[in-house]
């Protein structure tokens, strides 16, 4: 049975979402959902299947089939937006897993405490990004970083770690052409010839 994926926000950060899933194979069961009109038929005219409304309103997340979805990412770059949407889905959504961005240590809680599952912070960034300088103002200045999701081998060291214990924030698992989440079970250790499935800052907006 396959999986069904909403992406809620079709801007810079969502095409990339969308770039990736389809490299990674995911091309079924895919919805957006944004509130531009504009955003929503460029989904369209790029294959996929697009909802136009506000996207905290029950009806609209109703009919992007949020309340069945196995995996929904909330990219949208307003953090009081994206507390909103994700209060809104857990509320028809027991199950779904909820993939966001947060741009403080405080955010970070707050979409926790709403039900995301997996939390991008981006005062986090020097952690992720090799020899990059190390924020002084809170990760201010990478307010509007933009994040992209790929898809690597697993390293060396990674061999026999677990997928949570990576150095970059790991989502999923690809293994023998099965995409597992981080946290299954079934892949509690890496193996060599896994792909990881990870998140990646891109460049600031010019």
């Amino acid at each position: 049975m396959s999986s069904r994926t909403v992406l809620i926000g079709y801007n810079v950060r969502g095409r990339r979402v969308v770039a990736a899933l389809r490299e990674c194979g995911r091309t079924t069961g895919f919805t957006v959902v944004d509130s531009d009109p504009q955003r929503a038929e460029q989904a369209v005219m790029a294959g996929v299947h697009a909802v136009v409304g506000p996207c905290w309103r029950l009806r609209t997340l109703w009919l992007a089939g949020a309340h069945i979805a196995d995996h929904i990412v909330v990219a949208v770059p307003d953090d009081d937006m994206a507390q909103r949407i994700i209060s809104a889905v857990r509320s028809i959504n027991d199950d779904a897993t909820i993939i966001t961005v947060a741009r403080s240590s405080e955010q970070h809680q707050m979409v926790e405490y709403l039900g995301a599952d997996h939390v991008v912070n981006v005062s986090q960034v020097d952690e992720w990004v090799p020899d990059a300088e190390r924020p002084h103002d809170g990760g201010k200045a990478f307010a509007d970083l933009e994040w992209t999701v790929m898809e690597r081998a697993v390293t060396h060291d990674e061999i026999g770690c677990s997928p949570l214990d990576c150095r970059h924030q790991v989502l999923a698992v690809v293994r023998r052409g099965r995409r597992f989440w981080a946290e299954d079970p079934a892949v509690a250790v890496l193996r060599g010839e896994d792909r990881l499935l990870v998140v990646s800052p891109g460049s600031p907006k010019g």
